[in-house]
């Protein structure tokens, strides 16, 4: 439901499924080769449906940055200074890209996303090999 193709997924191998939300979500941990990512990270902004009526996003990183997708648009960030914590929104104060992280945040929350959901990176993103 989330996705237009799901079968886009199957694509990459797939490092970890979890589920989220009482289960009604799915998040997906695959691996996109580094130089695929920008065409990717587009092809899967397309490939995001529309049949849901609350918004939501995928978030994709690599070694340096954070890039978070909505339907409609799309934010690139440095990750040096975010610590995240499962289920509270993001804290920006240290953050290299503050601007750009607040922006993006305040978009999420115009959208109705809620702070528990603005956490946006896995909290074990920086042990994680690229």
């Amino acid at each position: 439901m989330s996705l237009k193709d799901k079968k886009m997924i199957k694509k990459f191998p797939v490092l970890k499924c979890q589920s989220r939300f009482l289960g009604l979500c799915k998040i997906y941990t695959i691996s996109i080769p580094e130089k695929d990512i920008e065409d990717e990270v587009k092809a899967f902004q397309k490939n995001m449906s529309t049949a849901l009526k609350k918004e939501w996003y995928i978030t994709f990183h690599t070694s340096e940055n954070a890039i978070v997708v909505f339907r409609e648009k799309i934010f690139v960030m440095s990750c040096k200074g975010i610590v995240p914590v499962y289920k509270k929104r993001i804290d920006t104060s240290h953050a290299k890209d503050k601007q750009r992280w607040d922006d993006m945040i305040q978009y999420a929350k115009s959208l109705g996303v809620p702070d528990e959901q603005c956490d946006f990176l896995p909290e074990d993103f920086t042990k994680q090999e690229y």
